[in-house]
């Protein structure tokens, strides 16, 4: 009798499974950072405690992240919910103000139902996507914090309507985006405009893969919402010949709708990831170059970093050398980084010793200052 009893609930499990639609939950404690000690050679003086690194660099405060979402052969809802200082509940009359307890608000950055209208082919999603957006045509670098996403192009990010086209083992996904303004804060029309004027927020793109050889991606997408929506146009190729090698090229130009201050930008990124077992190199390249007519300022920015597992613990070093040059104008910088780091595994507790040096050119004359700062970011979630 016990084994049929015993049988008779496998058998329960197994059917129960076999219907179950899928769901998950989680929480992350998303690359929250605390400064235990900083100080500036200029300015500033004190050794300070707190939560914003001086150099400025990501993360800069706490943040949790809250996730649930549900899916099944049909349909889906994804949540997620930003927790961290300068968030608040969405207003519907606009502004920031709302629910708040301590200063601590949420944003659900993410609010989106899903349609799978053609299995495995053609799915529909309706929403807000702005929680890390919406990702198939997005590349960041493969550094651990300080990564690199030339300025997120090809991010499906806002609110609207995102169709897409993506056959089963055909190495193709073509998606068109149709953005709104922000719905929440568009006064009395709700979000409404003209078609004809909704159409300069459109986005779309579409990726190819070879497997083992190559992935090319691109694109338009807007990096805001009419009056000003600033469009671009991007293209990237990922290369996947090498064994162990990552390798992609990231190009976008900005300027076809040059209001509302007639700036132009072209910008590029060249990332590379290598593992050898334990150790692991990266490096990203950027260059950007952005004009108003008058004035050019050109970006050139170096980030390689090299880290090794050593199970329990990971030591790494981070390296940057940043510099602006400004055409017409004796206004040229540089900033350099230096940030040894010990990671302890289980814990997703990073502890490193961060040191900047920036140093600024008006007029011929130089003005360097040095920041030191030890962090401790801590990124973990289930």
């Amino acid at each position: 009798m016990k084994r049929a009893v015993v049988l008779g609930m496998i058998l329960l499990a197994i059917g129960g499974m076999a219907f179950a639609d899928g769901v998950t939950v989680g929480m992350d404690f998303g690359r929250s950072q605390f400064v235990i000690a900083q100080a500036a050679s200029a300015g500033v003086t004190d050794t300070m405690q707190g939560w914003a690194p001086d150099s400025g660099t990501f993360p800069n405060t706490q943040r949790f992240d809250m996730q649930f979402a549900w899916t099944n052969d049909h349909v889906g809802i994804n949540i997620t919910g930003y927790m961290e200082p300068y968030n608040q509940f969405i207003d519907p009359n606009g502004g920031t103000h709302g629910i708040n307890l301590s200063g601590i608000g949420v944003d659900w950055v993410n609010m989106y139902g899903t349609l799978k209208l053609v299995p495995d082919m053609f799915t529909a999603y309706l929403g807000r996507f702005q929680g890390d957006g919406w990702d198939h045509f997005r590349m960041d670098s493969d550094h651990p914090i300080h990564d690199v996403d030339n300025n997120s192009v090809g991010r499906f990010s806002g609110w609207g309507m995102i169709l897409d086209v993506m056959p089963k083992d055909s190495g193709f996904d073509g998606a068109v985006f149709l953005k709104t303004v922000d719905p929440t804060i568009a006064g009395a029309n709700g979000g409404n405009i003209t078609l004809a004027n909704q159409a300069s927020n459109y986005a779309f793109a579409a990726s190819y893969t070879v497997p083992n050889l190559v992935k090319i991606t691109g694109g338009s997408t807007t990096f805001g919402t009419y009056p000003t929506p600033q469009r671009n146009v991007f293209g990237r190729v990922q290369v996947f010949m090498v064994p162990n090698l990552t390798l992609w090229d990231d190009l976008w130009y900005r300027g076809f709708d040059i209001t509302p201050s007639g700036i132009t930008i072209i910008s590029d990124e060249l990332a590379a990831t290598y593992k050898m077992d334990a150790l692991t190199l990266v490096f990203a390249g950027f260059y950007q170059s952005t004009s108003n007519g008058n004035t050019t300022i050109s970006d050139f920015k170096l980030y390689p970093e090299v880290y090794y597992n050593m199970g329990m613990i990971t030591l790494g070093l981070y390296a940057g050398y940043e510099m602006d040059m400004v055409t017409n104008v004796s206004n040229n910088g540089s900033i350099i980084d230096v940030e040894p780091y010990v990671k302890l595994n289980d814990f997703g507790l990073r502890v490193s010793v961060h040191y900047q040096s920036k140093t600024t050119v008006v007029g011929g004359n130089a003005t360097t200052v040095g920041t030191w700062e030890i962090p401790v970011i801590i990124d973990w979630g289930f």
